[in-house]
């Protein structure tokens, strides 16, 4: 996968010194605050390419009855979970629902029947093949897409999420060192580590759908990025 590093703006240090005023120790020719400490807070964000994505579609049907408008669209709804199976996508929601439909009139507004509504969701880790899951999905009775999903799986984003801490961290620690450095001190070792995640591990796609002429449903979809946050204390020497 692809992997890409973000420039990020490390937060400004500040000199810390514990308890209550200044403990002074004597170190050679230099004044040490007892427990002087400083925090930082770095951050980073990794891109990485999306292995996963999950196209919702629906099939539609109308009746004069909510009965009529089941049936309607039963046939279609089993047909495009078998086309997208038959894509290698799994179908990992099926929903349905059915409603009155109304028309506006003169006199307000007046029922003209039901509509029934089966949303399927399907998930499939070949993301170069979603625009033929759309297109099979369509073909087969699907009457609406709904949208299309891009994230990563656990695995990559949890290597992703490393890889970002581990930025952090380097960047959090140089910019103590620079810190302690400008009052002629050394980082001795760290007090606490906090962490916290973020970021946009979710993207929708652009999609190009096929028009009379026959051509394809294409597909462009962005990186996903994670990002990763410290706030580290460092004790000073």
């Amino acid at each position: 996968m692809a992997s890409k590093l973000l420039p990020v703006v490390a937060v400004v240090a500040l000199l810390v010194a514990g308890g209550v005023g200044f403990a002074v120790a004597q170190t050679g020719d230099t004044q040490v605050a007892e427990n002087a400490t400083v925090s930082v807070s770095a951050d980073a964000s990794v891109e990485r390419s999306p292995d996963r994505a999950t196209v919702t579609v629906a099939a539609i049907g109308r009746g004069d009855t909510a009965e009529a408008a089941r049936n309607a669209v039963s046939g279609d709804a089993d047909a495009v979970q078998q086309a997208l199976a038959d894509e290698g996508a799994s179908v990992t929601s099926s929903r349905f629902s059915i409603h009155p439909e109304y028309e506006r009139t003169e006199d307000g507004r007046e029922q003209v029947g039901y509509v029934a509504v089966h949303t399927i969701e399907a998930e499939t880790d070949d993301v170069e093949n979603v625009g033929a899951l759309i297109d099979a999905a369509v073909d087969a009775g699907a009457d609406r897409v709904d949208g299309i999903r891009y994230e990563l799986s656990e695995e990559t984003q949890q290597e992703a999420r490393e890889e970002a801490l581990t930025t952090a961290m380097d960047r959090a620690r140089a910019d103590a060192e620079t810190v302690a450095a400008a009052e002629e001190l050394t980082v001795d070792g760290v007090v606490t580590i906090q962490t916290s995640q973020s970021g946009r591990p979710v993207v929708y796609a652009e999609m190009a759908a096929g028009g009379d002429g026959g051509a394809r449903t294409n597909i462009s979809p962005g990186p996903v990025t994670v990002d990763a946050t410290v706030s580290v204390t460092y004790e000073l020497a």
